[in-house]
């Protein structure tokens, strides 16, 4: 659309010439018109915008809605639309402390100590006493920033480790917590390792994208 600078003609001939130029794309979305002033200028723009906005995204929908019928999906849908509601029209609820210490199970035989270290870490972090956000620990273990509406599969879990800093494990959503003699260090170590992975893979995100 934008490739259509019909908004910018100033006067009839230009606006014909824009047109012809675009004569056969317009022909085949039936938005071809005649031109007699102007004005008609707004007129085509809302026929291309309509196209691109409703009828060209209208058979893949009949086809989506058919797929849907397929298994009865679609009926419940328009029978119980406020159950499907959050699925559809998903809204990321703000994550805290309590809601990623209930996501995260833990496994077996993890230490004791270094649990206690990450309840505590997650209160600091909703605190404000962090470099980082609640965002960030849940990027570093699952790649995603907010909990998706079906949830997460498999169901992100926390390991206790014998080494220095955090591992993020987004194939598995697991996250392994490392073992220190101090709150501090454990602090110092997850803000470490959580600020700087994700800053390298922002970087590395860009630089693929620059290319």
């Amino acid at each position: 659309f934008d490739s259509i600078p019909v908004n910018t003609a100033t006067n009839v001939a230009d606006l014909n010439s824009i047109v012809n130029e675009c004569y056969n794309y317009l022909e085949l979305i039936g938005c071809l018109r005649l031109i007699t002033s102007l004005s008609d200028k707004y007129m085509l723009a809302k026929d291309i915008l309509v196209y691109h906005v409703i009828k060209r995204v209208q058979a893949p929908f009949e086809s989506f809605k058919q797929g849907l019928k397929t298994l009865g999906v679609l009926e419940k849908i328009q029978t119980y639309p406020e159950v499907f509601y959050s699925i559809f029209c998903h809204k990321p609820e703000n994550l805290s402390a309590k809601i990623l210490s209930d996501l995260f199970t833990v496994r077996a035989l993890s230490d004791v100590q270094a649990l206690g270290f990450w309840n505590s870490y997650l209160q600091a972090v909703e605190d404000g006493k962090s470099a980082i956000t609640m965002e960030d620990i849940l990027i570093f273990a699952t790649g995603c920033s907010s909990i998706p509406p079906a949830g997460f599969k498999p169901t992100p879990s926390i390991e206790c480790l014998h080494m220095d800093f955090p591992v993020g494990n987004k194939c598995n959503n697991c996250l392994a917590l490392p073992i220190t003699n101090t709150y501090q260090e454990f602090q110092e170590n997850m803000d470490f390792a959580i600020r700087n992975t994700l800053r390298l893979e922002k970087e590395e995100s860009s630089h693929y994208i620059g290319h």
